[in-house]
């Protein structure tokens, strides 16, 4: 079925479903304007015609979780109207509509969990968002890493409009080097405030690599000459319990881009003892951008 015969994918509306969601999530839901750094390959998000299916992680009664792939934004905005989003590309799979329970920035790749049905987008939202639901990323960042144990981050995040939000994450090093001085970190947000694994290793002096927002300009592009031309941040594993009481634990692999830059490193040996998913066989970056 072609792109025009069946009407663009919703975006749950917390407000319209009588849900009284935190601000920031509604926000997060609703909004899809962050269109990544003008440097990224543009390749994920070009207006084709045809593009490729994205991965199936698991999926359920009404729910389905995808692997979001880099440099493709979740649903379409008004900088962005006619390009293949990742909900466009899953209602055309499904053959119907579907609806976010959350969002990941254009340039993250991961798990991305997805409602079939309306009736469970907002439930959903509120189970992904819950205290009970982790999330879990590799943040590839800045500078050496030297922490052995874990380090909790609880510094606050101001969002202007929306006034100071407190906020918490744990962060613990997979892998280190000090040359080139680069780390990857696993890092478990507690709560889920927008641009959280951003803003909070930044706080630690270790901006994600490739990030334009929070990031360091030079170091970016320092790594894009290494070939690392995305944001450095990959959802790994999803853990929530779902609206019937089942228990949900996905995990998605790397694409094969950072998998390639990891396996370079020196640390990766390392990483992969402190991770074991890492290990888990990469999806291939043909899933980008378009069937040519």
């Amino acid at each position: 079925m072609r792109e025009r015969d069946l009407p663009d994918s919703d975006v749950f509306d917390p407000a319209e479903a009588g849900l009284d969601l935190d601000a920031e999530l509604e926000a997060e839901l609703g909004d899809a304007s962050d269109a990544g750094d003008p440097a990224d390959d543009p390749v994920g998000d070009r207006p084709s015609g045809r593009h490729r299916p994205v991965p199936v992680l698991a999926q359920g009664d009404g729910w389905l979780v995808v692997a979001k792939p880099p440099l493709v934004i979740v649903h379409r905005n008004a900088r962005m109207r006619h390009v293949s989003a990742v909900l466009q590309r899953v209602r055309d799979q499904v053959g119907g509509r579907v609806y976010l329970a959350h969002r990941l920035d254009r340039g993250t790749s991961g798990c991305l969990l997805l409602a079939t049905r309306r009736e469970l987008a907002g439930p959903l939202s509120l189970a992904i968002a819950g205290g009970t639901a982790r999330k879990t990323y590799l943040a590839f960042v800045r500078g050496y890493f030297a922490e052995e144990g874990p380090v909790e981050v609880d510094s606050p995040i101001n969002y202007y409009e929306l006034g100071t939000k407190e906020a918490s994450s744990t962060v613990e090093r997979l892998g280190a080097s000090h040359e080139p001085r680069c780390s990857l970190l696993r890092v478990r947000p507690h709560t889920g405030r927008h641009h959280q694994v951003r803003r909070h290793v930044r706080d630690l002096d270790h901006p994600i690599i490739g990030d334009s927002d929070h990031g360091d300009s030079r170091i970016n592009r320092e790594w894009r000459g290494r070939g690392s031309r995305r944001l450095g941040l990959h959802c790994i594993r999803l853990e929530l319990t779902l609206p019937d009481g089942s228990a949900l634990d996905v995990r998605c692999p790397l694409f094969e881009d950072q998998q390639a830059l990891f396996q370079s490193l020196p640390f990766w040996e390392e990483a992969r003892q402190r991770e074991p998913d890492l290990d888990l066989p990469a999806l291939s970056w043909d899933w980008v951008g378009p069937v040519e």
